[in-house]
């Protein structure tokens, strides 16, 4: 190793241009890296959709769903098959299993499987599609179109500024998609009059026929003439609903002509919606802009911006306003620009502190490895695909301080050589190939306390996967350049007068703790010793004070343990576990639901009062933009299940960034639900209108804190179970917005069909189901082609021909021989009944959720999950044949603090098993990792301190400073066996170790601290998802630094102690121990 380290040494034209071309190469890559706001996760699911028209729920579960579920039941390598089936839908999000290995075989399965049931299905259903659901863009930013009242007319003003600006956008390099809220398609609405049925004798089929048998263009082969061809064509296509009117449904041979007008209204419309879209109270079409994935967010926001202002001005109709809202870039830039500034706060921090301690010339060779390693890591990161966002730029601030520790380790051991009086050529050589096996031991440890998270499953490990991979890139690359990059820049720069700044470190100026008071070993430079100014003088101190330890080293060890168990009492009496904490809220959303069979118009007429109340209730200037969407429940990302329906809905209210308002958002939310109950109370807001409060935040998409998964087979038990949980989570103070997706379906009218009497009038089922339905529904007759557009042809019943019981006894359904019989003559129906709203599976089982929000300042998930648990112990046992889940977040919490468990053990194996190569020994591994506990007692304090709970994030920051701690102990051994081959006693050389390595352990950790504290504190800008973490690691790291420089010489001790007595023992029967390795 010598050799390589004296090539690198002599090398320094090599080395200079390599440093040149490594910042060249870096500041490129960083410019071609995109920026967003967190890392593209891919949830690893596929849908399969099937559309029935027609079929209610239970005919769709037992029609669709479940043929395809035989099928799926074959195929390993899901996790969960998810089936939702509502009204002419079947929809299906499997999960597919994170561990499987090949991943695309078993989404080839699942569409080889569905490809098996097709003829299974019924006839008139639809192709399932199959499709996997990737997560490749991202939205950029939202737009809306908005004004007017509503009627036609300004509706159709809206679209056409739509279509227009929607051709506009895709214009802008980096726009993947331009997706479209509340646009409707275009219809030729062809409204049959019942009457005229009745009065001509026409029966409903006879209308859907004769159109769809008008619009064609069909070739009829060639004809030869002569020497030519020519092509035959019949070509009546309709061009406008005029045509459509003038359509002969029936003619005779005394000239009478009946035409489509003398029996329906044609209107050119609009398709009738499923869903409304609203904008600062006023109607609205929004378009949300998704980004290609190769595309940089900030640049096509500010594209995006640049052209809709331009828009705006130009082309943008009068009565027409634009508004572009929900802008991602703005978050991306607001979390990344505090993320850069606190990274130049603790940058600043790290290079004074480096420049009060080493000095001008020592802190600049030291801190050109941050560029360096900065830029090599910068390369590895483009190669392995992570991006510039959140998680990543973290990880570069938490890699700060680290990432200059070699190298004060291979500069501080070079001056140590220096002042010794070794020429700098070879003193750099030495100092650096001793150092180099304890330092790529380090590595190594670190290395392995990190690596295992890259492993961590389900979508919290695919989150925060970006943290490992980019401290491990870091500090590879500071490796490198501590190695081999700065031995030339040490040789180069670095003056034996620069050794005078490094006061008591090494032998030399030993204190006189170190040699029983005689200070003639200790250098005049600065005073020496105990006047070798500040370090000098706090090295003196901690020499003495670990010699007092060392002499009541078992007293001191167990009062340790103690403070340790201790920390632990207190944690679990005074610290609450939060998944994820709360914290700069982004957004209020308000998920609202009426009764079950509310149209969108009364849905909608509900809302508008919440609307006034919460322009009223927030304040202006907190308040971005408000959107209402009437006929969807905006879902939790994690949860798949379909939301549309329309009796639900959703105001989502966007919030100023969290830097330029004083208010919380949970603040806010909390006043806007006090008004919304008040409101409630004086009956201007609708008292059917059930209404869920939540903010919106960032972070990974996790479950509902209370979800309760309940599978069986009966829906009335499924409910009654539900009713149970629902009554006691009621109960509990912290917790609301209790609901179950158990709700009771529409009511329904069921035909019961006389079949005796059906076969006589010439009759089917089929015949009268089709004719009811394209009465009340529609029938898609034909299409016509206009320009791009396929515009279909619906025929159905007016609207105030299909709001009645009355009504039904209007419908004629026309027989094999051209007759009409009366629905009545050979149906029967009742008083409508309810059905099922939706009907959901689980695993091949019918399932049923009660979920809840918890107040995390009053109650955690945890807490309340467990409360749950214990309540209903015996749930199983009353109900046999029906199981019980916790899923939501107490699924993701379990998942995820298992894997990490497993993965933390695995991680210390792995630093035992390098630990024990590096020293063959089987017990100082032990004693470099017994520091590795006490990180979390500074993890406790400082949460009870700032008064936070225990969290994912912050346990991950206490996995984390597993490496960095053994790192700080593992040289400090290395020192203590060193320094026992010149001392014969035992206590003076560990006393002489523990004083030389004093500065830097405290430097390092000192650096990485600095390097935390303004992300910590959000000096530069708060983001609430990292500050845990940030906070954990530094005050464990505070915490375990003190520990590890009186803990480890005193176990040391203790463990030679344990030897000596061993030998003694083994003296006995005439076994003598090995000398211990060198």
């Amino acid at each position: 190793m010598i050799r390589i380290i004296h090539f690198f040494v002599r090398q320094r034209l090599f080395i200079n241009l390599l440093v040149v071309m490594i910042l060249l190469a870096g500041t490129r890559t960083i410019l071609n890296m995109n920026r967003e706001a967190f890392p593209n996760v891919n949830f690893d699911r596929v849908s399969i959709t099937t559309i029935y028209p027609g079929a209610s729920p239970d005919e769709i579960e037992q029609l669709v769903s479940i043929p395809i579920e035989k099928e799926l039941r074959s195929i390993s390598g899901l996790d969960k098959v998810n089936s939702y089936n509502l009204e002419n839908i079947s929809v299906f999000v499997l999960e597919i299993d994170p561990d499987a290995s090949d991943k695309k075989k078993i989404i080839d399965d699942i569409k080889d499987g569905v490809d098996a049931t097709v003829d299974d299905l019924p006839a008139n259903a639809e192709l399932p599609i199959v499709e996997e659901i990737t997560f490749d863009t991202q939205p950029v930013i939202d737009v809306a179109l908005f004004g007017g009242d509503g009627d036609l007319e300004d509706y159709r003003k809206l679209r056409q500024t739509a279509q227009h600006l929607e051709d506009y956008l895709y214009d802008i390099d980096g726009v993947a998609e331009v997706e479209l809220y509340g646009y409707r398609d275009r219809e030729y609405l062809v409204e049959v009059q019942p009457e005229a049925l009745r009065r001509d004798r026409i029966g409903f089929n006879d209308v859907i026929q004769s159109i769809a048998n008008r619009n064609l263009n069909l070739p009829g082969g060639v004809i030869r003439k002569g020497p030519n061809e020519y092509l035959l064509r019949t070509k009546e296509q309709y061009k406008n609903a005029d045509e459509i009117a003038r359509t002969v449904v029936q003619a005779n041979i005394g000239g009478g002509v009946l035409r489509v007008a003398d029996l329906a209204r044609v209107i050119d419309t609009y398709e009738e919606p499923d869903l409304l879209e609203r904008f600062g109270a006023q109607p609205a079409i929004i378009m949300k802009v998704w980004k290609k994935q190769e595309a940089d967010m900030l640049i096509l926001a500010d594209a995006l911006k640049g052209q809709l202002n331009d828009y705006r001005k130009t082309q943008l109709p009068e009565g027409v306003k634009l508004q572009s809202f929900n802008d991602q870039s703005r978050f991306v830039r607001t979390r990344l620009s505090s993320l850069l500034i606190n990274g130049g706060i603790g940058f600043a921090l790290l290079a004074i502190t480096l420049i009060l301690i080493l000095g001008v010339r020592m802190s600049f060779i030291v801190g050109m490895s941050i560029p360096v390693a900065f830029m090599v890591a910068f390369m590895g990161m483009s190669v392995v695909g992570i991006t510039l966002n959140v998680i990543s730029m973290f990880a570069l601030v938490m890699v700060l301080g680290m990432i200059v520790d070699f190298s004060i380790v291979v500069a501080e051991n070079g001056f140590r050589y220096m002042e010794e009086g070794y020429d700098r050529v070879e003193a750099v050589e030495m100092g650096t190939a001793e150092v180099f096996w304890p330092v790529t031991t380090t590595l190594l440890c670190i290395t392995a306390a990190f690596f295992p998270l890259l492993y961590m499953t389900g979508i919290v490990g695919k989150f925060v996967w970006s943290i490992p991979m980019v401290i491990i890139l870091c500090l590879c690359a500071s490796w490198l350049a501590a190695m081999f990059i700065l031995p030339s820049h040490l040789e180069t720069f670095a003056r034996v007068d620069d050794a005078d700044r490094l006061e008591g470190t090494s032998q030399s100026r030993a204190n006189p703790a170190l040699n029983g008071g005689d200070n003639s070993l200790q250098t005049t430079a600065n005073g020496g010793g105990s006047d070798g100014g500040f370090f000098g003088k706090l090295t003196d101190r901690y020499a003495g004070f670990l010699n007092f330890c060392l002499e009541r080293r078992y007293l001191a060890v167990g009062s340790l343990i103690g403070v340790f168990f201790l920390s632990l009492v207190l944690a679990g009496v005074a610290l609450g576990f939060v998944f994820f904490p709360g914290g700069g809220g982004e957004g209020i959303l308000v998920r609202t639901r009426m009764p079950q069979g509310t149209n969108l118009q009364t849905n909608l007429e509900a809302l508008k009062p919440l609307e006034r109340l919460a322009l009223e209730t927030l304040p202006p200037e907190d308040l971005e933009s408000m959107q209402t969407r009437v006929g969807v429940e905006l879902a939790n990302p994690t949860d798949p299940a379909p939301s549309e329906a329309t009796h639900r809905g959703t105001l989502i209210l966007n919030l100023t960034p969290v830097g330029e308002r004083e208010k919380e958002a949970g603040d806010m939310l909390a006043a806007l639900r006090k008004a919304a109950e008040k409101g409630r109370k004086e009956g201007t807001v609708h008292p059917d209108l059930t209404l869920d409060f939540r903010v919106q935040e960032g972070g990974p998409p996790v479950g509902m804190p209370v979800n309760v998964e309940i599978r069986g087979d009966d829906i009335e038990t499924l409910r009654k179970i539900a009713d149970e949980y629902m009554a006691y989570l009621r109960t509990i103070n912290g917790v609301f917005d209790v609901s179950t997706d158990l709700e009771p379906g529409k009511l329904e009218y069921r035909f019961d069909v006389n079949e005796v009497k059906a076969a006589r009038s010439e009759l089917n089922v089929a015949n009268i189901a089709t004719t009811i339905r394209a009465a009340f529904d529609g029938a898609i007759a034909t299409t016509v082609n206009e320009g791009e557009d396929e515009i279909e042809v619906r025929v159905r019943f007016p609207d105030r021909a299909r709001k009645g019981e009355e009504n039904l006894r209007e419908v004629y359904v026309s027989n094999n021989k051209g007759g009409l019989v009366p629905l009545s003559a050979v149906t029967d129906w009742g008083e409508p009944t309810p059905g099922y709203s939706m009907i959901n599976r689980l695993n091949f089982r019918r399932v049923g959720k009660v979920q809840a929000n918890v107040e995390k300042d009053t109650i955690t998930s945890a807490e309340v999950n467990a409360k749950l648990i214990t309540k209903f112990a015996d749930i199983e046992k009353r109900y046999p044949g029906y199981t019980i889940n916790y899923g939501g977040e107490e699924e993701d919490r379990n998942e995820s603090l298992g894997n990490l468990a497993v993965l933390f053990g695995f991680a210390m194996l792995t630093i035992y098993m390098i630990l024990a190569s590096f020293f063959r020994s089987l017990i100082l591994p032990v004693v470099v990792m017994s520091a590795i506990p006490f990180g979390l007692v500074g993890v406790i304090l400082a949460l009870l301190a700032h008064n936070e709970p225990l969290s994912f994030m912050s346990l991950l920051g206490v996995v984390s400073l597993a490496g960095v701690v053994v790192s700080n102990t593992l040289v400090l051994v290395q020192f203590i066996i060193n320094r026992r081959k010149e001392e014969s006693d035992l206590q003076t050389a560990i006393v002489r170790a523990g004083s030389m390595r004093f500065r830097p352990v405290l430097l390092t950790s000192l650096t990485t601290v600095l390097g935390l504290i303004p992300t910590v504190y959000g000096i530069g800008g708060e983001d609430a998802f990292v500050a845990p973490l940030a906070l954990s690691f530094g005050y464990g790291l505070i915490f375990a630094t003190f520990i590890t420089l009186v803990l480890v010489p005193c176990l040391y001790f203790i463990a030679e102690d344990f030897k000596v007595l061993m030998g003694r023992m083994l003296e006995r029967f005439g076994i003598s121990l090995p000398a211990p390795p060198q």
